[in-house]
């Protein structure tokens, strides 16, 4: 029922017990008209933005959805150093600049010296949330045979006890033939460090779809052909 359906109603009831608007009264019936309409025009917007609102808080309580969670796995370990950020007041909020100083070492899929070049960027937000900040990197990776390769983070840290966690996204870059294909895989990394210590760690995680929970298959990752 909509808001025309409930200001016809409203007339039909008034019809039936005698009030119809005289022809001496226009201005007054219009007038009551008005304000039905303004009031019951709003309800409907709130009652259908709660009703949305429900919806979506039940939903993530749930198991619906497209796809299974998709699966992760340990890819990349990062062993760093981090050293205290230079701090800079900007219209937009603080901003901080972290060089990678002392570089550190990747394992796992592969092994490489992270080098001490470039720096973090973070624009930093302290409010009802805590301090957090929105972090940029890009890491340098050398491997023994003298290849390089990259990795951008974009993640979003905490701040507590003079240390940070966080986790963001990453993306690789590199033309290294064995290695190519990161280029085009999905991964998650997740940061922790201790400023007291200076020891900070990183993983990078791997994501692999786990398909659709109705079971039928996800053509975008079939053979070519959809075979």
């Amino acid at each position: 029922m909509d808001c025309l359906e409930v200001i016809s109603r409203l007339e039909a009831s008034a019809n039936s017990n005698g009030a119809t608007p005289s022809s001496t009264k226009p201005n007054n019936y219009n007038y009551l008209k008005m304000r039905a309409v303004l009031f019951v025009s709003p309800l409907f917007i709130q009652l259908g933005v709660s009703l949305g609102l429900e919806q979506l808080v039940r939903r993530g309580h749930t198991d619906a959805g497209v796809f299974n969670p998709p699966k992760t796995s340990s890819f990349l370990q990062l062993d760093l150093r981090v050293t205290l950020p230079s701090n800079v007041s900007t219209p937009d909020g603080m901003t901080a600049l972290a060089p990678n100083v002392e570089g550190g070492k990747a394992t796992g899929a592969f092994e490489a010296d992270i080098l001490p070049v470039g720096a973090a960027y973070e624009r930093v937000a302290i409010n009802k949330a805590g301090e957090n900040s929105f972090y940029q990197n890009r890491y340098i990776f050398q491997t023994a045979d003298n290849q390089t390769l990259s990795l951008d983070v974009d993640a979003i840290l905490h701040y507590e006890n003079n240390a940070l966690h966080g986790f963001g996204l990453g993306k690789f870059a590199t033309i290294i033939p064995e290695l190519f294909h990161l280029n085009y895989q999905a991964y998650i990394v997740e940061v922790m460090a201790d400023f007291n210590s200076g020891i900070a760690v990183g993983e990078v995680f791997e994501l692999t779809s786990c398909g659709r929970r109705d079971g039928e298959p996800i053509k975008g990752l079939l053979p070519p052909g959809g075979a």
